[in-house]
Protein backbone atom coordinates (compact mmCIF):
# COMPACT_ATOMS: atom_id res chain seq x y z
CA UNK A 1 0.00 0.00 0.00
CA UNK A 2 2.95 2.37 0.74
CA UNK A 3 4.48 2.31 -2.66
CA UNK A 4 0.53 3.05 -4.19
CA UNK A 5 0.27 6.31 -1.50
CA UNK A 6 3.34 7.14 -3.28
CA UNK A 7 2.29 7.19 -6.73
CA UNK A 8 -0.82 8.72 -5.79
CA UNK A 9 0.98 11.77 -4.40
CA UNK A 10 3.28 11.89 -7.30
CA UNK A 11 0.26 11.16 -10.20
CA UNK A 12 -2.08 14.07 -7.94
CA UNK A 13 0.30 16.65 -5.69
CA UNK A 14 -1.26 16.25 -2.76
CA UNK A 15 -4.14 14.58 -0.94
CA UNK A 16 -5.91 14.23 2.13
CA UNK A 17 -5.83 10.58 3.85
CA UNK A 18 -9.34 10.36 2.99
CA UNK A 19 -9.16 10.62 -0.41
CA UNK A 20 -5.87 8.66 -0.32
CA UNK A 21 -8.44 5.69 1.56
CA UNK A 22 -11.09 6.25 -1.54
CA UNK A 23 -8.61 5.79 -4.51
CA UNK A 24 -7.05 2.45 -2.86
CA UNK A 25 -10.22 0.96 -1.52
CA UNK A 26 -8.48 0.67 1.71
CA UNK A 27 -9.32 1.91 5.44
CA UNK A 28 -8.87 5.39 6.38
CA UNK A 29 -7.43 3.92 9.62
CA UNK A 30 -4.79 1.72 7.33
CA UNK A 31 -4.15 4.39 5.17
CA UNK A 32 -3.21 7.09 8.23
CA UNK A 33 -1.08 4.15 9.58
CA UNK A 34 1.09 4.03 6.41
CA UNK A 35 1.24 7.63 5.80
CA UNK A 36 2.85 7.23 9.33
CA UNK A 37 5.65 5.26 8.69
CA UNK A 38 6.25 6.66 5.55
CA UNK A 39 6.78 10.37 7.51
CA UNK A 40 8.75 8.47 9.37
CA UNK A 41 10.98 7.21 6.76
CA UNK A 42 11.32 11.42 5.40
CA UNK A 43 9.26 10.11 1.89
CA UNK A 44 6.16 12.20 2.85
CA UNK A 45 5.37 15.18 4.78
CA UNK A 46 2.04 16.45 6.09
CA UNK A 47 0.56 19.74 5.18
CA UNK A 48 -1.61 21.49 7.41
CA UNK A 49 -4.27 24.40 5.70
CA UNK A 50 -6.92 26.16 7.90
CA UNK A 51 -10.60 25.92 6.30
CA UNK A 52 -12.73 28.42 7.44
CA UNK A 53 -16.28 27.51 8.57
CA UNK A 54 -18.77 29.78 10.04
CA UNK A 55 -16.70 32.08 12.13
CA UNK A 56 -14.43 28.62 13.16
CA UNK A 57 -11.14 27.16 10.64
CA UNK A 58 -10.86 23.70 10.67
CA UNK A 59 -7.11 22.19 10.15
CA UNK A 60 -7.21 19.94 7.42
CA UNK A 61 -4.37 17.82 6.51
CA UNK A 62 -2.63 17.30 2.94
CA UNK A 63 -0.47 14.74 2.40
CA UNK A 64 2.55 15.17 -0.21
CA UNK A 65 6.01 13.65 -1.44
CA UNK A 66 9.39 14.94 -0.02
CA UNK A 67 12.18 15.46 -2.27
CA UNK A 68 13.26 12.04 -0.95
CA UNK A 69 10.15 10.45 -1.76
CA UNK A 70 10.08 11.73 -5.11
CA UNK A 71 14.02 10.33 -5.62
CA UNK A 72 12.99 6.99 -4.63
CA UNK A 73 10.43 6.81 -6.87
CA UNK A 74 12.45 7.70 -9.66
CA UNK A 75 14.89 5.08 -8.82
CA UNK A 76 11.94 2.81 -8.55
CA UNK A 77 11.11 3.52 -12.51
CA UNK A 78 14.23 3.39 -13.37
CA UNK A 79 14.77 -0.59 -12.29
Amino acid sequence: MKLAIMRLLEEHGSLAYDHLAAHLGEPPDAVRAALQALRERGLVDGLAVGRLEGHLTTAVAYWRLTDIGRRQLVQLHSA
